[in-house]
């Protein structure tokens, strides 16, 4: 759905020490910092510049602002800050102008602002990301053909992959939080084919080219509707892959941070106008000849983030994110700092309005006993794991050893945030005269100990579901007795349908 962003960064790449210079225009970044920082470090007076690409999920900040440039009767007016929205396409030439201090701030997904953080550091800008604008929902995706039901069925598959886009990281997010091996992961890259863009990927697919393909819509909703293909993966089964938010110059946020909470309040106040007012969105290029009902067609697949959610993202799970895409660009080959995560966001201004944005409660996912018994026995699971989770002998209370991998699978459920999370607790063989009954209901006691650590750790309970398969499905048949077959499986699940 994003196609303005998968601008390929290969560009970015090729170009990336040229556009730093050209928009520095000094001989050394060290002395190029130095002053910028002076330029940005100042309150300001004029007009605050931010870049922003061409996306929906913008629109609140227009909103605010009454378009790109403050109009008199905008909310941003009123609270008395002056903001200008320039439209920048490319990462490369929004970030070198925000190293040069021709710009304040800048607008990129979390993936992106993990690949440009090295470039932040290089020149000595440091830059920290205050607010979440929105996060995908739906619009951006895998298809691939019927008989591909989850990530390990892609093993053996051509996969057509929008180069150096969010896309593609989706998909290598995917892999790394997979049960894969690594030769599996490998055999899967190898298999991978580069498009410039979403839409080719796409095509690629649909001609019979490729197996699956990572686009948007609304060739998502071509898939799902043709009975030879399906939606693999969508970002409404994980809401905080693609979240887009806006990056600040360090230096002007400590010297401006009454700008930065009124520029907060401006775009959550201004919410309440997404997908019903278009004239401000239709100031950028891109939106100008869209319907109304194309537009909100758009927007359908782009959340607003709310204030209580920032709190989340900025303080949790938007840190975890950008760790995990930093890990991405390692595995392709680029220079990433995952470490960087926990500097990169700061939740210190949206507070500052939680009082005045109270959350109205979140529409958490709520599913009925029939549709979590149809699931029980669905093979459409996403992606699915094996943990040796150690209880104490003949109890159902799990040991410390196993908090460690138990909260590595509860970061994964919390950005796989919109599918079901199965736990089915294993038992080796049991002793004699236990019944099947008991062995089961043992098992399903200990599953349901890792669900309430799960809960305990912030996971929505609705989305749980639990079993007890006692000892009727060993890994060792040979030796029922065996530690393997005393294990915890766990499987995550998208809706039925898929």
């Amino acid at each position: 759905m994003k196609n303005i962003r998968t601008i390929a960064l290969l560009i970015a790449i090729v170009m990336l020490m040229s556009f730093m210079f050209s928009g520095c225009g000094t001989s050394t970044t060290t002395d190029s910092s130095t002053t910028q920082s002076s330029t940005s470090s100042t309150k300001t007076r004029g007009s605050v510049k931010i870049s922003v690409d061409e996306w929906i999920g913008w629109q609140s900040l227009f909103d605010a602002n009454g378009g790109l440039t403050t109009a008199p009767e905008s909310i941003n007016a009123r609270n008395g800050i002056n903001v200008e929205y320039v439209v920048m396409n490319d990462a490369s030439t929004s970030s070198a102008a925000l190293i040069s201090g021709e710009l304040q701030g800048a607008g990129y997904t979390v993936n992106r602002y993990a690949f440009l953080q090295a470039k932040f550091d290089e020149a000595n800008v440091p830059v920290v990301m205050p607010y979440i604008t929105n996060y995908s929902n739906g619009g951006d995706g895998i298809i691939a053909k019927a008989d591909i039901i989850n990530v390990s069925d892609l093993v053996g598959k051509k996969i057509a992959v929008p180069a150096f886009s969010e896309a593609q990281t989706l998909v290598e997010w995917l892999l790394n939080n997979s049960s894969l091996t690594e030769s599996e992961r490998q055999q899967i890259r190898s298999n991978m084919v580069y498009f410039e863009t979403a839409d080719d990927t796409a095509k690629a697919f649909f001609s019979g080219t490729v197996d699956a393909a990572a686009t948007w819509e609304p060739y998502l909703t071509q898939a799902a509707s043709s009975t030879d293909s399906r939606i693999l993966f969508d970002t409404s089964m994980s809401t905080n892959l693609i979240l887009d938010g806006i990056v600040f110059r360090e230096d002007f946020v400590k010297n401006n941070e009454d700008f930065i909470v009124k520029l907060i309040d401006g775009a959550l106040e201004a919410s309440a106008m997404y997908k019903k007012e278009f004239a401000n969105i239709r100031q950028l290029p891109m939106f100008e000849l869209m319907s109304d009902e194309e537009i909100i067609d758009m927007a359908n697949g782009a959340n607003l983030a709310t204030c209580a959610q920032n709190v989340t993202l900025l303080s949790d799970t938007a840190v975890a994110m950008y760790r995990d895409m930093a890990d991405v660009w390692l595995t392709i080959g680029e220079t990433a700092y995952p470490k960087k995560a926990e500097s990169a966001f700061t939740d210190k201004y949206v507070k500052q309005l939680v009082s005045k944005y109270p959350d109205a409660g979140e529409n958490g996912k709520t599913f009925s006993d029939e549709e979590k018994t149809k699931l029980i026995e669905s093979p459409a699971a996403l992606l699915d794991y094996q943990a040796d989770i150690k209880f104490a002998l003949n109890s159902v209370k799990i040991k410390e050893e196993s908090y460690a991998t138990l909260d590595d699978f509860v970061e994964v459920a919390k950005i796989l945030d919109g599918v079901y999370i199965q736990i089915e607790g294993n038992a080796s063989q049991r002793a004699d005269g236990v019944s099947d009954a008991q062995i089961n209901d043992f098992s399903k006691m200990r599953a349901n100990s890792v669900a309430e650590y799960f809960i305990s750790k912030g996971i929505d309970p609705k989305r749980i579901v639990v079993i007890g398969r006692g000892d009727s499905n060993p890994l060792d048949a040979d030796n029922l007795a065996s530690e393997v077959n005393r294990r915890t499986e766990f499987y995550f699940k998208p809706k039925l349908g898929y």
